[in-house]
């Protein structure tokens, strides 16, 4: 809210620019709704009996003001440094990756997490108030990129994401994990569930991305859906929740197959789509 300032006196009636000013009233209507009478706003509000004039009207997307900067926003976290290509995990492409979910059980209840780098590590910090004010960290994950957040229709959070492990040894002895954590106490605590843990150098990197730079996680009723991008290399123990290929497989050679049904494809990084069922 836009702080109120000392009202204008006049000490005769004068008519200027369609509006009434005297003996230290502006009258003007309204037009804002904000509970605050100007004589100054763009759009011009309309002459009207209303109490002195305690300011213009806030400017767009200005319910947020933070208390240390007077700037529109709020500031969850400062001094962070969200890139830096000299502290990547694995073969990805570092990024802050920010993501938002509200829950839609309290529309006042917000979660937010990012990235911070050196070393790589996902935030999650909850608000109760509609962004106001934020709680420290209600997790933290470090070595580990590509979060996203939902909130299914009971308040259950989820955050999904991937982790290298372990950091700092050779890539060919690498993995990238592709974790679900959930809580049902608002960040208290957590459980956590592994989709995928695949080989980091397998595929060679061609490009970047490597792993592509985000995840998606949706909730749909009381149920959990997302996709995320993994190594293909066709090993089950690379899914510990099981898997189902749409392309040609041999779980037991590990080999991909070509659409001739014999000749072996090389891996590559696929897209992996998942659901999450709440009792």
């Amino acid at each position: 809210m836009t702080n109120p300032r000392k009202p204008m006196l006049y000490a005769a009636l004068a008519l200027i620019g369609g509006f009434a000013l005297a003996s230290g009233k502006a009258n003007a209507f309204d037009l804002c709704g904000n509970a605050i009478c100007a004589t100054t706003a763009n759009p011009p509000e309309t002459c009207s009996s209303c109490p002195e004039d305690c300011g213009p009207c806030p400017p767009p997307f200005g319910d947020l003001i933070d208390p240390g900067d007077s700037k529109i926003g709020r500031l969850v976290a400062t001094n962070i440094k969200n890139t830096d290509f000299g502290s990547t995990l694995g073969q990805e492409h570092p990024g802050s990756y920010l993501t938002l979910a509200t829950d839609p059980t309290n529309s006042a209840r917000v979660y937010i997490s990012w990235v911070t780098y050196s070393p790589a590590v996902i935030h999650v910090r909850r608000s109760d108030d509609r962004g106001a004010n934020w709680t420290g960290d209600l997790i933290a994950v470090t070595d580990a990129i590509n979060p996203s957040l939902a909130v299914n229709s009971v308040g259950t959070v989820a955050l999904l994401y991937q982790l290298n492990t372990p950091f700092g040894v050779p890539l060919a002895n690498q993995r990238w994990q592709t974790h679900v954590r959930r809580s049902t106490s608002f960040g208290a605590t957590w459980t956590d569930i592994v989709l995928a843990d695949t080989p980091a150098s397998v595929p060679v990197v061609q490009s970047y991305p490597y792993l592509g730079s985000t995840t998606n996680i949706q909730a749909v009723g009381k149920n959990f859906y997302g996709a995320f991008s993994a190594s293909n290399v066709p090993d089950l123990a690379n899914f510990p929740r099981g898997v189902v290929y749409q392309r040609r497989a041999n779980f037991t050679t590990k080999q991909l197959i070509q659409n001739d049904g014999f000749s072996v494809a090389q891996p590559s990084i696929d897209p992996f789509f998942f659901r999450l069922l709440e009792p």
